[in-house]
């Protein structure tokens, strides 16, 4: 298979949109709890994680 070498900008834009894509799923995961328990061990962390420093900082 042939290499293809990515200009700056395709970079650039290669990352906006996976970037795009991660926060898209991380919003359909973060209102769907349904979803979320199913989701892998890894994607259920980064919501705990969330949630843990959501309680500190409000002080509960």
């Amino acid at each position: 298979m042939a290499r293809v070498e990515l200009t700056p900008e395709e970079n650039l834009l290669l990352l906006r949109e996976i970037e795009a894509n991660r926060a898209f799923i991380l919003l359909a995961y973060q209102s769907d709890p349904a979803l979320l328990k199913l989701a892998d061990p890894q994607i259920r962390r980064l919501f705990e994680n969330v949630d843990e420093a959501s309680r500190e900082t409000d002080g509960g």
